[in-house]
């Protein structure tokens, strides 16, 4: 009888406190925000991301934000795990991939809302990983890359093999708009605060765990396993819980991907997109949540610009990509992050001076 109420109270304990845990993580940290510094920054980079589709109406800048806002929701997912847990990873892409198709499978076949395959293919992706993790995982360095890229590939070759099921090389198309309660993002402009409330929702939860317990674990991962393992820190399951945090915000890039384009074909998930975002992550800078997001759009737009001069585009890519890492050695978020925090300090201050001397 003891016995029995003592289950009741652990499976009622943990209905309450998984909620209640996953509400704190996303909820702002009172005490990150009493700081002048941290408010003025971000408030100036909301208001940017806010003001900027208004000022240009042009709908290619808006459609190039959109795919520029999905992979910079993909490359905050993989910054958690190569750039806290220090791990290297070259299967994110997959996950993208298990996104798109589960949205796509789940409006085209089953009529299922958008909004409900949305979430879906996150918990589709997190549970894949979770499978697969627990044995790649134990794998370190350039090891585990080579297996992460395997998965990948794996994945590309189920995709394109089975035609009944994902359409092979064709893919999925007709692909819903993504929908909330009727309300249809069917416009550019639409796609554009959806796919960057849903990247700004995902930023304050990442900002928020990497200041908890468990981004403290990730960065003492990071730096020695062994002496993370020695304090007590369970690695093995800190690197999982990356892993499949990673996938997770991969999973949701992947269906706003197909809700957008309204397609899911395999050759939007190859090889060459995993080296395009592990590259965003490494020049926006690792350790740093502004990083992979500078680094996507920075990205973006020269993929953009460069398709005008497709003979030359993959020299001149190659010598823009080496001139960022060298004079961008630990990435131009951070770098940018750095100067733009002075430039507001030294007009806060300037503006100070001016109103003594009236």
């Amino acid at each position: 009888m003891v016995e029995t109420k003592k289950n009741e109270f652990r499976k009622r304990d943990f209905f309450y406190l998984v909620p209640l845990w996953l509400i704190s993580l996303m909820a702002p940290d009172p005490y990150l925000y009493h700081k002048k510094g941290f408010k003025k920054k971000d408030l100036f980079y909301l208001g940017v991301l806010v003001l900027a589709p208004l000022i240009w109406s042009d709908s290619h800048f808006h459609h190039l934000m959109v795919l520029a806002g999905i992979y910079a929701t993909l490359a905050l997912g993989l910054s958690l795990f190569m750039g806290y847990a220090g791990q290297i990873s070259l299967g994110h892409a997959a996950f993208f991939g298990i996104g798109a198709y589960t949205t796509a499978i789940l409006t085209t076949r089953y009529a299922i809302p958008t909004f409900l395959a949305f979430w879906a293919s996150a918990l589709s992706a997190a549970v894949i990983a979770s499978l697969i993790g627990r044995s790649i995982l134990k794998l370190k360095g350039y090891f585990l890359a080579l297996a992460t890229l395997g998965f990948g590939e794996i994945f590309l070759v189920i995709v394109r093999e089975s035609t009944d099921f994902t359409g092979g090389v064709i893919g999925i198309f007709g692909i819903p708009w993504f929908s909330v309660m009727g309300f249809s993002f069917d416009t550019y402009l639409r796609q554009y605060y959806l796919t960057w409330g849903v990247l700004m929702g995902l930023f304050i939860f990442s900002k928020n765990l990497v200041r908890s317990k468990v981004g403290r674990s990730l960065l003492a991962v990071a730096a020695s396993e062994d002496a993370a393992s020695s304090v007590g820190i369970n690695v093995p399951w800190i690197k999982l819980e990356s892993f499949v945090l990673g996938a997770a915000f991969s999973g949701l890039a992947g269906s706003l991907f197909a809700c957008v384009m309204s397609t899911a074909n395999p050759e939007a998930f190859s090889l060459g997109f995993t080296v395009l975002i592990v590259m965003m992550v490494i020049l926006g800078g690792m350790g740093n949540l502004y990083g992979p997001i500078a680094g996507a759009i920075l990205l973006t737009w020269v993929m953009d610009i460069l398709s005008k001069y497709q003979e030359y585009s993959l020299p001149i890519y190659g010598v823009i990509l080496i001139l960022l890492l060298v004079f961008f050695p630990d990435g131009i978020g951070t770098r940018f992050n750095v100067r733009l925090i002075y430039l507001i300090g030294y007009w806060a201050k300037k503006k100070k001076r001016d109103e003594g001397k009236l």
